[in-house]
Order: C-alpha cells, then sequence, then structure tokens
C-alpha cells in the first residue's frame, strides 16, 4: 500500500478532443485515489539511479515533485540525455520486458512506484482510467518527439532557446516571463548534443543581446519575448 502523498498522483496532459491546446489534470479524485492505492510512494535524493537500462521493466512510475532525467551510456563513454522529466510526468514504460534507459534524479524526487502487473489489470477493469494513461503516453511521445526536433537544428542558439522555451513549457507557468533551470549546464548539454562551451556561448549571446537575464543561477527572464519566440521558432 501507499504512503498517500497528498490527494493521491497526477497525471497532466493534453487530452484527446479538438480546442485543447494546454495541458490540464486528467484524473479525478476517484482515480488518484485508486492509484494511489496500487502504489508505493518513493523519496531519493539527488543523484540516485532509479533503473538501468537492460534491466527488467517491472514497475513504472509517477513522479510526485522534483525532475528526473532519462539517458543512455554509449560505448564511446557519451551520456546523451533522453529527456528531463517533471512533476506529473510517467516513465519506466518498458520494450519487451525490459527498460530502454537509465533513469537517475537531478534533484530530490518523491514520485508513485506502480507494479506492472498491477498497473496493467487495473486498467483492464477501468476504461475510463486507461483511457486518461493513454493520452498520458500519448503526450509524453510528443515529448520525444520535441527532442528530436530540437537537436536537428544546426544552430546551438537555435537549440538552447528552445530548450529554455520548453522548460518554461513544462513549469505550466504561463503569466510569468522567468523560467526555471533546474538542470546543469553539462545535462543541459547533454540533452541538446551539444558542448558544454557551446550551451554557455548561447547562453551569453542571448543575454548580449538583450533577449534574456540571468537572475541567480538557475533562472532565466525573458525580456524580449518576440525575438526569442522567432530563435525559438526558426527552423
Amino acid at each position: 500500500m501507499a504512503e498517500f502523498l497528498g490527494t493521491g498522483p497526477s497525471l497532466r496532459a493534453i487530452p484527446f478532443g479538438p480546442g485543447r491546446k494546454s495541458a490540464i489534470e486528467l484524473l479525478s479524485s476517484r482515480q488518484r485515489s485508486q492509484i494511489a492505492r496500487i502504489a508505493t510512494s518513493l523519496q531519493y535524493p539527488p543523484g540516485k539511479v532509479i533503473y538501468r537500462e537492460g534491466s527488467n521493466a517491472q514497475s513504472v512510475f509517477i513522479i510526485a515533485n522534483g525532475i528526473v532525467k532519462l539517458f543512455r551510456d554509449l560505448p564511446s563513454g557519451k551520456r546523451p540525455i533522453m529527456a528531463f522529466l517533471f512533476a506529473d510526468d510517467v516513465f519506466g514504460l518498458g520494450q519487451n520486458g525490459h527498460y530502454v534507459n537509465s533513469a537517475q534524479t537531478i534533484t530530490p524526487v518523491t514520485m508513485y512506484c506502480i507494479r506492472v502487473a498491477t498497473l496493467a489489470d487495473t486498467l483492464r477493469h477501468d476504461a475510463e482510467l486507461a483511457v486518461q494513461f493513454l493520452c498520458k503516453v500519448t503526450h509524453e511521445l510528443t515529448g520525444s518527439l520535441r527532442h528530436t526536433v530540437i537537436v536537428t537544428r544546426r544552430d546551438a542558439l537555435g537549440r538552447v532557446t528552445m530548450f529554455l522555451r520548453m522548460l518554461e513549457q513544462d513549469s505550466h507557468r504561463s503569466q510569468d516571463s522567468t523560467i526555471e533551470v533546474p538542470v546543469s549546464r553539462l545535462d543541459a548539454a547533454n540533452y541538446l548534443g551539444l558542448s558544454l562551451e557551446a550551451v554557455s556561448r548561447a547562453l551569453s549571446q542571448l543575454e548580449r543581446d538583450g533577449i534574456i537575464a540571468f537572475e541567480g543561477r538557475r533562472s532565466v527572464r525573458v525580456l524580449d519575448r518576440t525575438r526569442f519566440e522567432k530563435i525559438a521558432a526558426a527552423l
């Protein structure tokens, strides 16, 4: 049984159907309590490896708070980051019974852990809940495609700007021009397929051009929204 975290896990995504452009809470109070009853709550410090690529995919996870990164260890020694995951995100869905990436915490993380067999049985008996999970998985797939679009940009400035815009969108903040940047520049570089120096140069250029301003080590403010969006959108 889970140690309840508030009212249970959330799943935030853009639902199926026309007219929706922003993510909303998918689960009802009943569904959140239902998931909490079959889950176990876990708390991890920063830097904790949750699972390794290739290991048996016995559980899926829903983040309550904190940030997780998905990465791969390549034979070359490089460690590309495939995704950053935030509150309300689901991860750990395996392929052929094995995890396809490794998962590691970036910040302190609280999450729900659900056995795959238990979740599958629950979804078989609750069609409405199954649709909500399908909606969330589709939303996560869209996030993976977004990463592919970002790394196809030829210019480092464009990749970094799109990355900042992604962080802004994932924070669900719509009325504040401050973007929290909770990941290190090295992790950002590994996600964007750039060198650390290229990321630093791009950020410095955005600052020199008056497009952003740094507010401490972990946040930036967008000063020129028009130019910021123009760079992010220029493919």
